[in-house]
């Protein structure tokens, strides 16, 4: 492996870390949650060694719960938007540099580039109306499974869209090293 490939890898690997570390501390909370003095973050993140404790005076109210999901979309968002610039700086894509779908991890970072275009080059909000966003939530749901039917926003979750693209996005990183 090339020096130039590890120090890709490793910028992903920081960016990850990074990532769930923000995220450890606006994780999603459940409406369920609403009345609530004190929660711990997920256990997603508990488990990578993130283990917060959120105390709220009164009681997380309605907008409290809607507000830091707002915040943990717009952490997601940037997760991606960033992610593609590191595989642009390192030369893996680019408006000028064409998907290899030969490789493994194509599709998912085919995925990623379509939706850091939608949230770096728009509100990043889904429009249903928009014939990009409607093809890239429709390649989300042809190889994620992920959803479309009557969705208001774009569908992030770290499970099931957020940890899959980084992941295809190394594997599609490894494969292009090898047939170099």
């Amino acid at each position: 492996m090339s020096d130039k490939t590890e120090d890709l890898l490793e910028s992903i690997d920081i960016l990850w870390k990074n990532f769930n570390k923000c995220r450890a501390y606006f994780p999603y909370i459940p409406k369920e949650a609403k009345g609530v003095k004190e929660a711990r973050t997920a256990p997603y993140y508990t488990q990578q060694g993130f283990n917060v404790k959120f105390v709220f005076s009164e009681g997380i109210s309605e907008e409290e719960i809607e507000r830091i999901n707002e915040v943990g979309h717009w952490i997601n968002q940037n997760a991606i938007i960033r992610l593609c610039a590191v595989l642009e700086s390192f030369h893996i894509m680019s408006n000028t540099i064409r998907i290899d779908f030969n490789l493994d991890g194509a599709e998912q970072l085919n995925i990623a580039r379509r939706l850091r275009n939608c949230f770096a080059h728009s509100s990043g909000r889904y429009k249903a109306d928009d014939i990009e966003h409607h093809k890239t939530l429709k390649l989300m749901n042809d190889k994620m499974g992920i959803s479309i039917d009557g969705r208001t926003d774009w569908p992030l979750s770290i499970d099931t869209v957020i940890q899959p693209l980084f992941e295809g996005c190394i594997k599609y990183v490894n494969e292009k090293a090898k047939s170099a």
